[in-house]
């Protein structure tokens, strides 16, 4: 499945399981701050560059959602 699948499916969920997946994400993200950080953190990214980080960031967890 690709990620514009992925994407989709995303955009099929309700409003609160959408939310709830990116409350999920970003933590993740946030959570793994550190002195090595992500140029792109505490930037504010327009929802298509935020969502090109997530699913870079998270490519592992979004296969296997797929599946």
């Amino acid at each position: 499945m690709s990620a514009t699948e992925i994407m989709q499916q995303i955009e099929e969920l309700p409003d609160k399981e959408q939310q709830e997946l990116f409350v999920l994400l970003t933590k993740k993200v946030v959570g793994g701050k550190n002195a090595n950080a992500k140029p792109w953190l505490e930037k504010k990214l327009s929802f298509e560059e935020a969502c090109d980080v997530v699913f870079r960031e998270n490519r592992e967890l979004l296969s296997a959602l797929a599946k």
